[in-house]
């Protein structure tokens, strides 16, 4: 009777340690099944760009891209899409360059830029947009941003930036058709120290 006893004393002992070690894996591993999803995928350089220092500067200039390339890194803290004939920078085209410092669009064919272009630059300190064909620059509330062609008095700003946004740095020169810029075109770019307007034909400009 007392070897009875103590086989199934030692069998409820073995059930409980396989128990608590089956228990252990489990939430082990799906803790690596967790960080996994949470983690970015592998980065990866789009074919018509060029890129370095991990991902971080991505140039594709001279691609004779008609818009901005899928799949920049994630990652990036210089993009240069410099002399390509982009004429449009939809909404959210950066979204996800949360660490973008420079962006730089200058030569361009840029005619129109969307409501919401720039969302989720809260990194971004330069932004060039020389030489392009853009004819406005208009006004309004900082938390919402565009440049319509042709609609000189719509309610937008040139940038969308977040709140504190570290922009230091507006390059707009050689905007050879830029003719007007609304009241409060720039505000809420506190932290801006450059900016650039030359050779832009002006009719009006803010005081």
């Amino acid at each position: 009777m007392k070897l009875l006893w103590q086989v199934t004393v030692h069998h409820h002992r073995r059930r409980r340690a396989w128990r608590a070690a089956l228990v252990s894996y489990l939430t082990v591993h799906a803790w690596i099944l967790y960080v996994a999803a949470a983690s970015p995928g592998p980065q990866s350089c789009p074919s018509v760009c060029s890129c370095s220092n991990q991902f971080s500067k991505v140039v594709c200039t001279r691609r004779g891209l008609a818009e901005v390339p899928p799949g920049i890194p994630s990652n990036t803290r210089y993009l240069n899409l410099m002399e390509n004939n982009i004429q449009m920078i939809q909404a959210d085209t950066f979204r996800h360059l949360h660490h973008l410092e420079v962006l730089q669009l200058g030569r361009n064919a840029i005619r129109q830029i969307e409501v919401g272009a720039f969302n989720g630059l809260a990194s971004l300190n330069t932004l060039e947009l020389f030489d392009n064909w853009l004819t406005v620059i208009p006004a309004g509330p900082s938390t919402a941003g565009a440049v319509v062609e042709e609609q000189p008095h719509r309610e937008h700003p040139l940038v969308r930036l977040q709140p504190g946004a570290l922009l230091m740095r507006l390059d707009l020169g050689e905007l050879k058709k830029l003719e007007y810029i609304s009241e409060g075109a720039f505000e809420g770019l506190y932290n801006l120290k450059y900016l650039n307007l030359g050779c832009a034909t002006l009719r009006t400009c803010p005081t």
